[in-house]
């Protein structure tokens, strides 16, 4: 084979899906010259799987599809289901109850054939970093939780569960981004902990992953001074060679993060040949695929070797893969069906943490989902006080937007469909003023009357920080103070509501249609 086309198997490069039609023909160009696969950001399903399915036929060897479905299909294509991130999914299955156990495998199941349907045959997930840092700003609640045991068994149920399907399970973000308060996106985090807490901690789920028969692992930009002072976990033979294959065994597959983060220092170039160097298999999503190709190229006596390595392991499995199965039909992406699993998933993840009973007391006790639920809510409230005070005609919404992003509406909207009476207020890092805050007036949402605060704050890629603007948190925090009867949901990572106090506080972890419906439900109960 042309060594052009061996050391472009090495290398997935980004589809757009949204602008899948204005950049085909360099999608077909990448193909030609032999590009290993593509990973995959967005766009519309039938978009989507019909240029999947017609790089495939261009092409001479199967393509790596692969996207970062952590949260299903949903999570990256129009059309398919969204579930619940990691986090909530470890607060609502208890691995101990089989009904609870049915449910997370049939999820599983769901988010493996919509993905096989649409064409993507490997999945960037499971997460298995320990969220040990309650500030880092990129992992939160895309980890399972804050056991290493917790996170090895929910990681390894989603990993036999994809690879069932003939899917490739990818672990990540190896050797463990949890303990970081920094985004690999725009620094390098720098994971401080010696190497025996490395093997009780960030390790464990690994090796766990590496027993239950996991296809690939994913190598983060890291630095872990504990394994090798000097160069990124990404970049590091003492931690892919050294560690990773020798120590723990793996013969799978090792992919890099994405080559176009800033935590990378050095030219793209220069990096993508340290990464091959130390034993990375696979190089994912440089900015500019065809430069590397020729990079390699003008440096193949000194990396033939490593090359071949390589690509012999691309190819073996690659030949594992079915990229036709008349099992999987693009008519059941996205059904009601599916959406349905999604939905019991999500309701049984909420969490009521704090929650005002009679007479405005305050309990410690924290309930986890909705059974039972001894909520204040605008219509029951009054019921439980003295006074009497009729809350269902002073309702107070404020939405506290830290992305910017309008959020809310699916929310408000549930709201309105229960309560006539609702005054709605918004507030984000665009529109804020010291001088006029737009808050709602103390006698409608304060000392009178009933006041829902929703904050929405996502866990994102290049964002850089974990939790509110100091603004947003301060108006957060003034509105609280002068408000009598106010309940907190968090659409955003529980540990950015620990430092609130209110009547109650409603853990909800993500944003998405379903769990804001979910929760306006709740609050409209009686």
């Amino acid at each position: 084979m042309d060594k052009n086309k061996k050391i472009a198997q090495l290398i997935i490069a980004r589809l757009d899906g949204k602008d899948v039609h204005k950049k085909f023909q360099y999608y077909q160009s990448l193909v030609k010259k032999g590009i290993g696969g593509f990973i995959v950001f967005g766009g519309k399903l039938k978009d989507v799987s019909e240029a999947i399915k017609k790089l495939q036929k261009l092409s001479e060897i199967p393509l790596f599809i692969t996207s970062d479905l952590e949260r299903g299909l949903g999570q990256q294509i129009e059309g398919g289901t969204l579930f619940p991130p990691a986090m909530a999914i470890g607060q609502a299955i208890n691995p101990k109850n089989k009904d609870d156990i049915n449910l997370l495998r049939n999820s599983i199941n769901i988010i493996a054939q919509e993905a096989k349907a649409c064409g993507i045959n490997v999945i960037f997930a499971p997460v298995l970093d320990i969220n040990t840092n309650p500030q880092n700003p990129i992992i939160s609640v895309r980890a399972f939780g804050e056991n290493p045991e917790k996170v090895s068994w929910f990681g390894n149920e989603f990993i036999k569960g994809f690879q069932k399907h003939r899917i490739i399970a990818c672990a990540k973000h190896f050797p463990g981004h949890g303990d970081t308060s920094v985004d690999s996106h725009i620094r390098l985090p720098i994971v401080k902990a010696d190497m025996k807490r490395l093997e009780k901690v960030e390790l464990h789920p690994f090796k766990e992953a590496i027993k239950s028969g996991v296809k690939m692992v994913m190598v983060g930009h890291l630095k872990v001074p504990a394994i090798d002072s000097r160069f990124p976990s990404s970049l590091s033979e003492k931690t892919i060679k050294g560690l990773l294959k020798t120590e723990m065994k793996f013969k799978g597959l090792v992919v890099t993060d994405a080559m176009n983060m800033q935590a990378i220092r050095y030219p793209e170039e220069k990096a993508c040949l340290m990464a091959l160097n130390a034993g990375a298999d696979i190089i994912l999503h440089p900015s500019e695929p065809e430069r590397i190709i020729d990079y390699f190229s003008s440096r193949w006596n000194e990396i033939e070797k490593r090359v071949d390595e390589s690509y012999e392991k691309i190819i073996k499995g690659k030949k594992e893969l079915v990229i036709q199965d008349a099992r999987y039909r693009m008519q059941d992406i996205g059904t009601k069906a599916n959406w349905d699993f999604a939905y019991k998933l999500t309701k049984k993840s909420i969490s009521i943490v704090k929650n005002v009973i009679a007479r405005n007391e305050v309990t410690k006790q924290s309930q986890k989902g909705i059974k039972n639920k001894k909520i204040a809510t605008p219509r029951n409230f009054g019921a439980r006080n003295d006074k009497k005070e009729a809350f269902s005609d002073q309702i107070a919404v404020l939405i506290i937007d830290d992305d910017n992003n309008k959020s809310g509406k699916p929310f408000i909207n549930t709201l309105k469909a229960r309560y006539k009476n609702i005054e709605t207020y918004y507030v984000d890092n665009k529109t804020i003023s010291s001088k006029n805050p737009p808050i709602p007036p103390l006698t409608k949402g304060g000392k009178g009357g009933f006041l829902i605060i929703a904050i929405f704050s996502k866990i994102s890629a290049w964002k850089g920080r974990s939790g509110l603007s100091r603004k947003l948190k301060t108006i957060l925090k003034k509105t609280v103070k002068a408000s009598r009867h106010t309940v907190i949901v968090g659409f955003c990572s529980p540990y950015l509501l620990k430092e609130f106090k209110a009547g109650a506080i409603i853990e909800a972890y993500s944003d998405s249609k379903q769990v804001q419906e979910i929760v306006g439900e709740i609050l409209s109960s009686s």
